[in-house]
């Protein structure tokens, strides 16, 4: 079953500050999509990688090595929600999720 996908609307300010290129942009809509398709957590057969402590029920996948994507699942809407997306070396990401859930 395929999730529809919403953003967050901080979502826009989060790649205008990464300055992602038309390229990674297109990237990063192709490995949304993909991951749409399955969003599910790894240990349920999906492509998601839960987060633990208190980000218990949200995952999140990796994007083009460097950038992390958290996101939340509504499963009873099938809906995959973008929360942030971030640098994968930045911590920031895990305390900005906890103000947007």
């Amino acid at each position: 079953m395929k999730f529809t996908i919403e953003y967050h609307k901080e979502v826009i300010k989060d790649i205008r500050k990464l300055k992602f290129s038309n390229i990674q942009l297109i990237k990063l809509k192709k490995k949304v999509e993909s991951i749409s398709k399955n969003p599910l957590p790894k240990s349920h057969g999906g492509l998601g990688e839960p987060l633990r402590y208190d980000l218990k029920g949200l995952l999140k996948f990796r994007f083009d090595n460097n950038y992390r994507v958290v996101y939340k699942l509504v499963k009873d809407k099938g809906i995959m929600k973008i929360i942030i997306i971030g640098l994968r070396a930045d911590s920031l990401v895990y305390k900005t999720v906890t103000y947007r859930k």
